[in-house]
Formats: C-alpha cells, sequence, structure tokens
C-alpha cells in the first residue's frame, strides 16, 4: 500500500455510520464556490480474500482531514474490484448540493418571504439539511419570481439568491449558505513564485485570461410583470460599457422579475461579476493541504501571492481548492484563484 507522505503529516478519513475508514492510497476531494455540488473520489488497496463488504452507496457521510470535516455529504457509488491476487475498493459522493442538484423543486410562491425564509422553504422536505444561513448585511424581501415545473431545487436557489445580488453553497459541516463573499478577512497565507526568492513555496503556477464572456457593451432590459389587462413589456434599461473593452462586442440580456431599475442593476452588477471572473483565473499548486501557520485551504479565504515573472503582488480570493493523493504527484492541493472584490460585490458594504 502506497503510504501518504509523513512530511505533511494528514491522515483523510470518511465517516459513515459513526465509523472512520482511513489509510486511503489515493483520493480527490474538490470544493468551489463556483461548482453546484462539491465531490470527492477515495480509493483503497484491499487485502486479496478480503470479507464481504457493505453497501455504503447512499449513505450519509462526513470526509475528513486531520480529524476536521471538510465536506458533509452522500456517498453516490461504490466500486468493488477484484482480480487474481488483488482487491480494492473506491468510494465517489458529492456533498449536500447533489440533493438539491438531482432534485425538482416543490411548488412554492415566495413573493413576499425573506431570502433566508425562502431557502428555509425550499429545502424543507430533506432532513439532512438542517441549516439554513444568511451571510449578507440585508435579508431582502422577494418579489415574483417563478419556479418552473421540473426546474431543480439548486436551480431556484441560484435563481432566488441572484435576484438579490447573492449565491448560494455548503460549508464543510453542511450549513446552506446564501450569501456573498467577506473581503475584510485577513490573508491566510503568502504564496510566492520566485527563480531567486528563498520564501518560494509554489510547485506549479497557470494563469488563464479570456475574452469569451467579456462585451464591449451590455444592455440588460427588465421585463415587468403584467398588470391586470395588460402584457408584459421591457420598460426597464440599463447599459454598461467597459472600457478595457477594445473589441466590438455588444451583448444584450432581459432579466425577468426585475420590479424596478435597482433591482435590474443588482442582477446586472451580479452577471458582469461572474463574467469577469471568468476572464482570469490563477490556479496554483502547492504541497501538504495546510497553509504554512497549518491552516486546512477552504474556499473564501484571501491569499496574498506574488509572482516576479508576472509582476504579481496583490491579494487573491481563494475560489475553489482540491485536496489530491496519487502515486505520480504526491500530496498536492490545487488552488483556483480569482480578482479579490469581484465576486458577489454587493453582499457587504
Amino acid at each position: 500500500m502506497l503510504m501518504q507522505n509523513n512530511r505533511y503529516d494528514n491522515t483523510v478519513a470518511i465517516r459513515v455510520g459513526g465509523k472512520e475508514h482511513r489509510d486511503w492510497e489515493a483520493y480527490s476531494i474538490d470544493s468551489d464556490f463556483l461548482i453546484p455540488a462539491d465531490a470527492f473520489d477515495l480509493t483503497v488497496g484491499l487485502h486479496y480474500g478480503s470479507t464481504e463488504i457493505p453497501d455504503l452507496s447512499g449513505e450519509s457521510c462526513e470526509v475528513l482531514i486531520n480529524d476536521t470535516v471538510v465536506m458533509t455529504g452522500i456517498i453516490d457509488n461504490q466500486s468493488d474490484n477484484k482480480s487474481k491476487g488483488s482487491r480494492s475498493l473506491r468510494l465517489t459522493g458529492r456533498d449536500l448540493a447533489s440533493l438539491l442538484v438531482d432534485c425538482s423543486a416543490p411548488q412554492l410562491n415566495v413573493k413576499g418571504m425573506k431570502v433566508s425564509e425562502a431557502a428555509k422553504k425550499l429545502v424543507e422536505p430533506w432532513p439532512q439539511i438542517q441549516t439554513v444561513e444568511l451571510r449578507a448585511e440585508k435579508d431582502d424581501t422577494l418579489d415574483k419570481i417563478d419556479i418552473e415545473p421540473g426546474e431543480t431545487v439548486w436551480a431556484a436557489l441560484t435563481h432566488i439568491a441572484n435576484s438579490v445580488g447573492l449565491h448560494t453553497w455548503f460549508t464543510p459541516d453542511g450549513i446552506l449558505v446564501v450569501g456573498g463573499a467577506d473581503y475584510s478577512s485577513e490573508p491566510v497565507a503568502t504564496l510566492c513564485w520566485s527563480r531567486n526568492d528563498k520564501r518560494r513555496n509554489v510547485q506549479q503556477v497557470t494563469i488563464d485570461r479570456g475574452i469569451e464572456n467579456r462585451y464591449s457593451e451590455v444592455t440588460f432590459l427588465g421585463q415587468s410583470h403584467a398588470k391586470l389587462g395588460d402584457s408584459s413589456k421591457h420598460d426597464l434599461k440599463w447599459v454598461y460599457h467597459d472600457p478595457t473593452m477594445t473589441l466590438h462586442k455588444p451583448k444584450t440580456v432581459v432579466i425577468s422579475d426585475a420590479e424596478n431599475l435597482a433591482a435590474l442593476q443588482k442582477q446586472a452588477k451580479k452577471q458582469l461579476a461572474d463574467w469577469r471572473l471568468e476572464g482570469f483565473t490563477l490556479n496554483i499548486t502547492v504541497g501538504d493541504h495546510k497553509t504554512d501557520g497549518g491552516i486546512l485551504w477552504e474556499p473564501g479565504q484571501r491569499v496574498h501571492v506574488i509572482d516576479e515573472e508576472e509582476g504579481i503582488d496583490a491579494i487573491f480570493f481563494l475560489m475553489g481548492r482540491r485536496f489530491g493523493l496519487s502515486r505520480t504527484g504526491g500530496t498536492v492541493t490545487e488552488l483556483r484563484l480569482k480578482e479579490d472584490g469581484v465576486w458577489t460585490p454587493d453582499a457587504y458594504q
């Protein structure tokens, strides 16, 4: 059996029914604000001739690193592979968002509800989701938002959150959050890429830049609700110009359920922020699953990055991370960093 890198001293376990299973030979544990359901993949070699393995598919579980819960979810699949002289077990699953991604939303009229109240109502049928938390300065009151028949719970939640400039995600311990980033928190680490600086603590850096969803001009139109005897019409308009975009790329976006110009602008700013996020990603691979201060990497942290070759010396927002162990790559954490202060800009003043 391949042993984990003792230099990093990490213990990875999955807890099912109060019992912990450890000593995984390979694993991938992913978490990202922009991915609807975080996923895990754990593999271990077993002694040939091992006794029967219970069916764990469909079981609730917790994934832990060094006794700290990094994901609460469901085991989707179990693969028990046997061949002459060898046997292995593989478990894959997702966090509690998987229930909401897979299932259709109950028909619900959320008009007049607070955002947090509407979220609680939508997830009420699932006992695994015990807590819904608002992480924003205001718990806005919703106007009419249509939940279409067959629409998933996650799509309905996203629609509700985006209508007030917020986002939805699950914390490692299984709390459903509707909110945004806290850009007032202190950076948890400094990552340095340099040929000469002795502080270099990065294995690999990849910078992705793109203009697929960048536009020179975006016209947002708000579709008002029909009054009695009238039909819906586009009577709200807000135009955004990007002075940094030299190509002529105009776009028109229709936003439904915008009752006034302020509501239209809030949803428009959320869309513009999401597009801007897509245009730049700083991917950094480091050894271990912890910062130099011993803190496990987690989406939502802020990180100071220095890259002398690129002229970078700034704070970035950790949008996602993947803990990994493999025979070839050893123990690593892949960090997906975005511009600081861009995502969910209206959650906090």
